[in-house]
């Protein structure tokens, strides 16, 4: 079914156990309020991964299930990736479904088809359809209230991917204030190259790849990007590595995330980059960082050679 028709649902039974097959986090985000009016309402969401919710003891499933909570929101778990969860944490599952008016629900999230026809069947499934770029195109109209022309470019320039096209629209509705977005501003603020994508050049830095951070600043320089606005995107993602570095291994992959300001999908990620970096070399980054800064402010450098320098300092 379309993500809006799954708003309106209502299946006839009230299962503990629920299979959701949706291939996009920003969705999955936004069903925790459907799924609180499926439920019954006043229920408290906890999102993890699959490997955190498989640590979690059958007893203390079983013990939530039965014991409704003393302040009024029981619990739901909404747990991505299903598609990893061994056998035994299925059959726990099957055992939860089979109480009645329990005080636990859980959300299984997955993309994986293969995996469904696996678990027991008493896990009902509600696959929501994956979006097409004309309906990205409406979904933008409709919730920002831009022009269908502006939504349109922007699903062409930065593709169907609703937590980037989220973060791309807030950052050009900052940009423009008041006035109505042009297209003019898409080309300003997003990097419209056939060979980069938007997340290029911070996956380059996390991963230092020295080689193609300078190749996406270059293309970035083409398409018209100021030294400053560069400058600015890689403070933030080394920003992010600050957090990360101070929270990985004390915090799931899915809050260090949060804690970043990154979507979920990015938390693995950003947590296995900081472990290529040492403490030092964050610390110093800044310090460049710093200096590139006041050199754009304050004089004229060639702004291509200086930030392949400042790249070599920073990942190389």
């Amino acid at each position: 079914m379309k993500f809006a028709e799954f708003r309106q649902y209502q299946p006839k039974s009230n299962p503990s156990v629920v299979a959701f097959f949706c291939d996009d986090d920003f969705l999955v985000e936004e069903s925790r309020s459907v799924w609180d009016r499926i439920f019954g309402g006043n229920w408290l969401f906890e999102k993890m991964v699959a490997k955190e919710f498989q640590d979690i003891p059958a007893a203390r499933i079983m013990d939530d299930a039965l014991t409704p909570s003393l302040f009024s929101q029981n619990r739901a778990f909404i747990v991505t990736g299903a598609e990893k969860l061994v056998k035994a944490r299925m059959e726990d599952l099957a055992a939860l479904q089979a109480i009645p008016n329990s005080s636990l629900k859980v959300v299984l999230v997955t993309d994986n088809r293969k995996s469904l026809a696996a678990w027991p069947k008493t896990i009902p499934v509600i696959e929501i359809d994956a979006l097409k770029p004309a309906e990205v195109a409406r979904w933008i109209v409709d919730r920002y209230k831009v022009g269908p022309e502006i939504a349109s470019y922007l699903v062409e320039s930065v593709g169907t991917e609703l937590y980037l096209l989220d973060s791309e629209i807030q950052k050009l509705q900052t940009y423009a204030g008041s006035r109505p977005l042009e297209v003019r501003d898409i080309d300003i603020l997003t990097l419209r190259s056939e060979q980069f994508g938007a997340f290029e050049l911070d996956n380059a830095v996390l991963s230092r790849d020295y080689r193609r951070a300078v190749q996406v600043v270059g293309a970035m320089m083409e398409d018209g990007f100021e030294p400053l606005q560069i400058l600015g995107r890689i403070v933030r993602v080394w920003r992010q590595l600050l957090i990360g570095k101070a929270l990985a291994g004390k915090r799931s992959a899915n809050e260090v995330a949060a804690a970043a300001g990154l979507p979920p999908f990015k938390g693995a990620d950003l947590t296995a980059a900081c472990k290529k970096f040492e403490w030092k070399r964050i610390a110093g980054g800044f310090r460049e960082l710093l200096s590139a800064d006041r050199a754009f402010k304050s004089s004229t450098p060639n702004a291509e050679a200086y930030l392949d320098v400042m790249l070599w300092k920073l990942i190389g």
